[in-house]
């Protein structure tokens, strides 16, 4: 497959994420997450299959163009991580989840910055 294939699944990756973690930010904020509500198995999945996406795709491209791992690819990784908890830390702690939303969009900007700029 192609460098451009991955990034473009890299992207609905990307997208599926920040849709998912702000349902899940809509949720907590309205007091409406609870575990068996009717929409919070689909916005999980929304989330999580996001990630996977991202986790594939990225380490592809990482393949694709012959790109060593570097600290910039590691910091990705500790940013992926976070994005996967930080819905759950407001789901639990509804009233954080603005201030969440806020942590998440910075998270997501510090990602496209390791990405574009590579500073190490």
């Amino acid at each position: 497959m192609s460098f451009d294939f991955y990034k473009l699944v890299h992207f609905l990756g990307l997208i599926m994420v920040f849709s998912g973690l702000g349902a899940q930010f809509v949720l907590a904020i309205n007091g409406t997450g609870s575990k068996d509500g009717p929409g919070r198995r689909w916005v999980a999945m929304l989330h999580g299959i996001g990630l996977v996406l991202l986790l594939v795709a990225g380490f592809g491209m990482l393949a694709k163009g012959q790109l060593p791992i570097q600290g910039w690819v590691i910091s990705k990784l500790a940013i992926w991580i976070l994005l996967g908890g930080i819905g759950a830390i407001a789901a639990r702690r509804k009233s954080m989840a603005g201030v969440m939303w806020i942590v998440a969009l910075l998270l997501g900007l510090s990602a496209a910055y390791l990405a574009r700029f590579k500073p190490f």
